[in-house]
């Protein structure tokens, strides 16, 4: 089982709070089952090792360290082109 932390805790309560509470308990849902598989159907991979999870109309960009069973997410952020174009910043 991995462990799921965020990246930069700031950014992920600021992003975790303007979620709709409906919104809150899907990825709060989709985290706990990253947990238990990092690499989940529908995740697609955008680079060695960072991941990115549709939950909804909302991404989860996230980064995996097998050897260590992390996973650090980077952001979760509603989709747009802004999201894929700065997703490195993220988890940075």
């Amino acid at each position: 089982m991995y462990s799921v932390k965020p990246k930069n805790a700031n950014r992920f309560r600021h992003d975790y709070a303007r979620l709709s509470p409906k919104e809150r308990e899907k990825v709060q849902c989709a985290l706990e089952h990253l947990a238990e598989n990092p690499r989940p159907p529908g995740c697609i991979c955008l680079e060695k090792n960072y991941y990115r999870l549709r939950v909804g109309d909302l991404r989860i960009l996230y980064q995996t360290f097998d050897a260590e069973k992390l996973i650090l997410v980077g952001a979760v952020s509603r989709r747009s082109e802004r999201t894929y174009k700065d997703w490195k910043q993220y988890l940075k």
